[in-house]
């Protein structure tokens, strides 16, 4: 389907920095977990674009053993009693800002093992720095457990394709390939990019406009500066769009509009998902990355780029109108002609 040049996992690299924690008074010590006890999982992913800051609370537990089928029950997958979550933004080892979390309404799920109850979700509402370094912590006032974790919002991505670039297009076909070109900022390590394909649909007096998304494979790589690159073959366009658009004799269809998305996740993004990296990260494959102290998950950061007003070659529309896999969607060409035409 798509293939990138690059495989690199850097051992060089900067690691989840670690937040070394003094306290004065014995009376104030913190808790450490026990064996058998749940555990707090943790997620929370900072956007540097959006002004809205989300932080997923959780625990650990154990699925009925002769039904692992069935849900967990909320108690068991829940804290119930109030926690403080805040985040210090730092600079030069010292924090300069404190930001809270108060408890907000989960979103409406309407699929998934887990319940609506069954989530506990704090929002803050404030604009993560690029570059700027965060701590995360999590008080269990109950009994004075602290979860803490630290992570660094990466730069920039430099986007050499595409390009919104007057008279530059997207040129693919069955046998001709595409690819992305991108320069990775310092402190990422996932990317992935999905393109949006918006295109009118004309069914008598009706007109509406649809959309086909499809995504790269995700791509994971710890160094910076060095640019990267990910084929877009044109068999998966086409066999996407035939996929996505459903056959209806009547319509004709014209693409009006491509958007590219790229997106950016922080280092410990990549360290989670790839096992490839996690053997360089931690000490045995049954304990998986984490970057959280007395707890599991991850907290990181993604971001969003987008290419907006992107444009199709003419030798790509005209595939579109009448090749073989594409033909009987009613896709005009470059001339206006349909099916056969």
């Amino acid at each position: 389907m798509g293939n990138h040049r690059s495989n690199r996992y850097a051992v060089g690299t900067s690691g989840v920095l670690l937040i070394l924690l003094s306290f004065c008074s014995c009376a104030d010590d913190i808790h450490l977990l026990s064996p058998g006890e749940p555990i707090p999982v943790v997620y929370c992913l900072l956007n540097p674009d959006s002004k809205e800051q989300y932080v997923r609370l959780g625990r650990t537990f154990i699925l009925d053993p002769t039904n692992t089928g069935n849900p967990p029950l909320t108690d068991s997958t829940v804290w119930n009693l109030p926690v403080d979550v805040y985040l210090e933004e730092c600079q030069n080892g010292l924090p300069v800002q404190k930001f809270l979390f108060n408890p907000c309404p989960a979103p409406v799920k309407d699929t998934g093992f887990f319940s609506q109850d069954n989530l506990r979700l704090y929002r803050s509402d404030f604009r993560p720095a690029r570059l700027a370094t965060y701590r995360l912590y999590i008080h269990f006032p109950d009994d004075n457990r602290l979860v803490y974790g630290s992570t660094t919002i990466p730069g920039y991505p430099i986007v050499y394709d595409p390009m919104e670039i007057p008279g530059r297009k997207i040129n693919l076909q069955s046998e001709v390939n595409y690819t992305i070109r991108w320069a990775p900022p310092s402190r990422a390590g996932l990317y992935q990019s999905i393109f949006h394909i918006t295109y009118q649909e004309e069914a008598g007096s009706d007109l509406t406009f649809q959309q086909v998304m499809f995504g790269t494979d995700p791509v994971l790589d710890l160094t910076s500066g060095s640019e990267i690159t990910w084929i877009l073959t044109g068999a998966r366009f086409f066999q996407e769009m035939a996929r996505q658009t459903p056959v209806k004799p009547e319509v004709k269809r014209k693409v009006v509009n491509v958007q590219f998305r790229f997106y950016t996740g922080g280092e410990e993004l990549a360290l989670q998902i790839s096992p490839d990296i996690q053997q360089l990260r931690t000490t045995s494959p049954l304990n998986p990355y984490t970057n959280l102290i007395n707890g599991i998950g991850i907290f990181s950061s993604i971001q969003i780029f987008s290419v907006n007003n992107l444009e199709l070659s003419n030798t790509t529309i005209n595939e579109l109108a009448h090749g073989e896999l594409t033909k009987n969607l009613g896709f005009r060409d470059i001339f206006g002609g349909e099916l056969n035409n």
